[in-house]
């Protein structure tokens, strides 16, 4: 034990800082609360800023809902007429490739419910929404974000905005300006241009005539995405919070407050019979609700073993444990000492000899040499101890036998052993391994009786 004292001592060493390395880079001392001001709409967060309890508001109501976890080219044959709804803010914003399959999906017939702050992020800066002068307060509370005149934001009796009465939007919702002039378009310094793909695929904005006065603009004419005939249900002078126009065979409704569908505000005033009527309007009973995840960072496309370790420190602990193992496999293939000569079996023991000559006899069937290695010292003693000459021949043993005080309780014995030997090893007569081992065994016996009289 004292040998490997100090590879144990390593190996622990190197295992309590891996450990703290682990600890160090994934368990944070303090967390900051979850708040508007970093928001993750993802359907997957149960946070107060997610969309978990809408998710499974819908699920339990029986709709068909899903997560979307793929690219928008496969909406037109996994989903024709889908309801897809998208919640911001995203990592990022859509790329040429999503927003053409998006705009070609919605003109077949899809419905699209966006839900952000800053629609423009989702349908390719072609809804802009103001957002100037509101900074969430990230120690800001739901019931702190609450606008007290949220009913006030109705603007005209629909079938979206029916029965709704103490309504709970924030503070935070932005406006989609309005404009009277549709050759008129407010400006900005902070959008973005649109893509070369998406000024070729454009819709030609509408000359404006007397019949869409006052309807929404948008911030481009070439946009992927232009306004035609916008309804407006909740707003204000500074623009609509809440709308929704035709685009081809779909529809496209766009609420610039996500507040209203997290899970810290969905059950707040009349916010969940908005989402209702909005569900209603949509057909959301008859159409499967997708929900975009997949701007979300939850893609298909990755591994499905990956995707379940996302987020949690289980890359850094294999790593470590690969380590630890490459560091046991040097350990125990390197010795730290001296080297030592290698251990050599004693190979003269006379029991081997024995064994051996014990084992070529008995495979020859030489039953006479093995009684010839016992039988001439057995009659050496029994010739001196009858007062014969160890040359005596076995006439003189005979004769001798009956005669000896010392031997005549055993004579009988004694002249079956002399004669049956006799005749064996002059091959008169052949034995078997019973017979042999039975001779060998009385001349041991009687031997051990006479040392026992002797002494």
């Amino acid at each position: 034990m004292r040998r490997y004292l100090g590879t144990i001592a390593t190996f622990g060493i190197a295992l309590l800082v891996l450990i703290a390395l682990s600890l160090a880079g994934n368990v944070e001392l303090y967390q900051e609360a979850e708040s508007e001001a970093e928001p993750r709409r993802s359907s997957f967060n149960a946070g107060p800023t997610g969309t978990r309890a809408f998710y499974q508001l819908l699920e339990e109501s029986g709709h068909r809902v899903s997560r979307w976890r793929e690219r928008f080219r496969a909406l037109k044959s996994q989903a024709p007429n889908g309801v897809l709804v998208m919640i911001g803010p995203f990592a990022g914003g859509l790329s040429d490739d999503d927003a053409e399959a998006l705009q070609d999906w919605i003109q077949e017939g899809g419905h699209v419910f966006v839900i952000s702050r800053l629609p423009q992020e989702q349908l390719d800066y072609a809804v802009y929404a103001d957002t100037s002068g509101k900074v969430p307060d990230p120690k800001a509370t739901a019931e702190q974000l609450v606008n007290a005149k949220s009913d006030e934001l109705i603007t005209q009796a629909t079938r979206i905005t029916h029965g709704l009465r103490g309504l709970a939007l924030s503070d935070l919702a932005s406006h989609i300006p309005l404009s009277d002039d549709k050759s008129e378009t407010p400006t900005t310094d902070v959008t973005p241009q649109p893509s070369a793909t998406a000024a070729a695929t454009a819709t030609p904005k509408p000359e404006p005539t007397q019949e869409n006065e006052g309807n929404m603009t948008t911030q481009k004419a070439d946009s992927l995405f232009v306004l035609l005939s916008p309804v407006v249900h909740l707003g204000d002078k500074k623009g609509a919070v809440l709308a929704d126009y035709d685009y081809g065979k779909g529809r496209v409704i766009v609420l610039t407050d996500p507040f209203v569908i997290a899970n810290h505000g969905l059950a707040r005033g009349a916010n969940l019979q908005l989402v209702q009527n909005l569900l209603r309007e949509l057909n959301a009973a008859e159409r499967p609700i997708l929900f975009d995840e997949y701007h979300h960072g939850y893609r298909s496309e990755t591994n499905a073993l990956i995707g379940y370790f996302r987020g949690t420190p289980f890359w850094w602990v294999l790593g470590q444990l690969l380590l630890l193992t490459g560091l046991v496999i040097y350990g125990a293939g390197k010795r730290f000492a001296r080297p030592l000569p290698l251990a050599q079996t004693d190979r003269h023991s006379p029991l081997e000899f024995v064994s051996s000559m014990a084992s070529l006899q008995q495979a020859a069937e030489a039953h006479d040499l093995a009684l010839e290695n016992i039988y001439p010292k057995f009659r050496a003693r029994l010739c001196r101890r009858l007062g014969l000459s160890v040359r005596a021949k076995t006439e003189e043993i005979v004769a001798a036998l009956p005669n000896s005080p010392r031997f005549a309780p055993h004579a009988e014995r004694l002249l079956r052993i002399v004669q049956t030997s006799e005749q064996s090893l002059n091959h008169q007569l052949t034995l078997t391994d019973n017979q042999v081992v039975e001779l060998v065994r009385m001349m041991r016996e009687l031997n051990d009786q006479k040392e026992s009289a002797t002494n």
